[in-house]
């Protein structure tokens, strides 16, 4: 018999029970028990031929830009207004 693939926990001796349930939030479920399953042992792990370059990297400092600088209030007032003057111009024609 083949052994089991590695993503199956590794069993004991004792057989698992399969068994189905059948119910409703409104019946008593319905227990039926199937067969007993008997599972081999599982494989070792196996070891990946890079393990040795798989570590932990160190951390990541990160460094973030400084706030950007902003004009002062009353010169985008006036750039505003000088962008905003032509829409005034043609509107009011």
């Amino acid at each position: 018999m083949a052994k089991p693939p590695l993503s199956l926990p590794p069993t004991s001796d004792a057989p698992l029970k399969v068994t189905l349930l059948i119910g409703s939030p409104l019946h008593s479920p319905l227990s039926v028990p199937l067969f007993e399953l008997v599972v081999p042992a599982s494989q070792p792990a196996l070891v990946h031929p890079d393990e040795p370059s798989f570590h932990p990297l160190p951390e990541i400092h990160h460094t973030f830009r400084p706030e950007q600088k902003l004009p002062p209030r009353p010169i985008s007032i006036l750039f505003s207004a000088v962008v905003l003057a032509p829409w005034v111009v043609l509107l009011g024609l």
